[in-house]
């Protein structure tokens, strides 16, 4: 519980610092909304990268999972098959 208020006051902390931020910002409204936009697709941009690296990552693991538990089941149809022999 002290986490997810540590994590929300942070959060509205940084939410505030922003706000007073652009507020407060020698630039004009309109150049620091286009700032914001290509910050946001670059983001966007890493985000989508980092998702695709991650499905990769756990669709590689869940073959690798299907692969061991095929190569133990038929380990085990062997071992069975010899003790009725």
């Amino acid at each position: 519980m002290k986490f997810v208020k540590a994590l929300f006051g942070l959060t509205a902390a940084a939410g505030v610092g922003a706000l007073v931020g652009v507020l407060f910002a020698p630039k004009k409204g309109s150049e620091t909304r286009k700032d914001l936009a290509k910050k946001q697709k670059e983001y966007e941009k890493t985000l989508k990268k980092e998702y695709n690296k991650s499905i990769d990552q756990v669709a590689d693991g869940i073959k690798n999972a299907d692969k061991k538990v095929s190569e133990a089941a038929d380990n085990l149809k062997d071992q069975i098959s010899d003790k009725k022999i």
